[in-house]
């Protein structure tokens, strides 16, 4: 069993001084934490028609698979792999997606 902490965020492009940016911003538009276990376990948090989110996923205390999609189902081998400490950033593939976590 791992905690899954995902957020939704924007790339924000440019600083007030007109150079680039590329990371996330510091206010997510969305954030839950999610608890893995045998079973796949959705999010209730969904990317919205805004473009430019990414998903950041940190796993702690266990290594955990994980799958995006409207009705996502995270499975053994499948998708993503995010290892215990592990942060990684996932741009959103279509509005109303949704992460799942499964134990890996």
């Amino acid at each position: 069993m791992a905690t899954v902490h995902v957020t939704l965020s924007k790339i924000d492009d440019r600083a007030d001084t007109g150079g680039t940016m590329p990371v996330i911003t510091s206010v997510p538009e969305a954030a839950q934490t999610l608890t893995s276990s045998d079973a796949s376990t959705a999010s209730t948090v969904a990317s919205t028609p805004d473009y430019g989110l990414f998903w950041t996923v940190t796993a702690r205390d266990g290594d955990v698979y994980v799958a995006f999609g409207a009705a996502p189902v995270a499975g053994a081998n499948e998708g993503h792999l995010v290892l215990a400490g592990q942060t990684r950033d996932f741009g959103i593939s279509a509005d109303g997606e949704k992460i799942a976590v499964k134990d890996a």
